[in-house]
């Protein structure tokens, strides 16, 4: 029967040209780095994270209840230096205080019971709290000193 050879050749071809439709392409694009989304992000972050107990009042707080919040200011010190550059040498001493008050808080224990009666841990949140502080008002200097310079430049604020 000439019917199953002529089958068979349709679908090798049809395979064939399948493949080759499909090799000339890469696979999926990558996706590029989100852009950072500058000073304005970072204090929106710490308007939410000054508003916590372990913020506002420190020294009253059970130092290990204070983990979770310690732990999201991880990264502030980072940004803070960040977005200090030379202009706002202020912003980067917070961020260096800031970074030394965590670092006190995680190397005395004070996330466990272990170092809940430590007096070094109610300081360590004390110090935590003005370094942040000063943190977000150095921060506002930058965020309105990047609008001011939006409206220079383009005529416009940003929106």
């Amino acid at each position: 029967m000439r019917v199953v050879p002529a089958i068979v050749s349709a679908v090798s071809a049809a395979a064939i040209l399948l493949l080759t439709a499909c090799s000339g392409e890469a696979g999926p694009t990558p996706k590029r780095a989100p852009q950072d989304p500058g000073p304005g992000a970072l204090q929106v972050k710490l308007e939410a994270l000054t508003a916590d107990a372990c913020f506002t009042e420190p020294a009253e707080q059970n130092p290990p209840g204070c983990e979770k919040y310690v732990t999201q200011l991880g990264s502030v010190p980072g940004k803070a230096r960040q977005f200090a550059g030379t202009a706002h040498p202020e912003l980067k001493g917070h961020g260096d205080e800031l970074e030394a008050a965590i670092t006190a808080y995680r190397a005395d224990s004070c996330n466990t019971e272990a170092g809940t009666g430590a007096v070094t841990c109610s300081d360590a949140l004390v110090d935590i709290a003005e370094a942040l502080s000063g943190i977000e008002t150095a921060l506002a200097a930058v965020v309105d000193a990047a609008g001011t310079a939006d409206t220079t430049t383009t005529g416009t604020t940003r929106g």
